[in-house]
């Protein structure tokens, strides 16, 4: 199955229904409320929000179509395969007002508040949360601040268990 916006839904609803809250990101989420022009996308970006992956992590164990990419396992953010298709999951910490992403446990990223679009999002018929067009915009002009040379560190990676 290609990385259509079939399979976005297909994901957020699962693990939605597995009890992980996801907001869709990143390029699908730029696709969608229409900040950028429809393309190919090479992966499914989502943000996850919570105190940490415990939950998450507990979750993708029993989902037997996820299979978890321990290369990409950091502090702030988890990866699966999906069908073929990678899906990433960042963290976003912190009350509503002030989002925050720790990025490798030690560069802090203040989201925008509202962190996420006004309402939810029809996709294959299904309901989904989006991430904001201020927030996505914000995000793609300061991706670097968040030090993306850092995924090339074996330290930074977290104990797969």
């Amino acid at each position: 199955m290609e990385n259509t916006r079939e399979k976005v839904a297909i994901v957020a609803t699962a693990l939605r229904q597995a009890g992980v809250i996801c907001h869709v990101f990143g390029g699908w989420a730029e696709e969608i409320l229409g900040v950028r022009a429809p393309s190919t996308h090479g992966d499914i970006d989502l943000l996850y929000c919570g105190e940490d992956f415990q939950v998450f992590d507990r979750v993708l164990r029993e989902l037997p179509d996820f299979q978890e990419v321990p290369q990409k396992r950091f502090r702030h953010k988890r990866a699966f395969r999906f069908l073929g298709t990678v899906c990433e999951l960042t963290l976003v910490q912190g009350p509503e007002e002030r989002p925050t992403t720790l990025f490798w446990g030690d560069v802090p990223y203040a989201w925008e508040s509202p962190l996420l679009h006004g309402s939810l999002v029809e996709i294959c018929g299904e309901p989904i949360s989006v991430v904001s067009a201020a927030n996505l915009v914000q995000y793609r002009e300061n991706h670097k601040a968040t030090q993306p040379h850092r995924w090339r560190e074996p330290q930074a990676l977290e104990p797969y268990a």
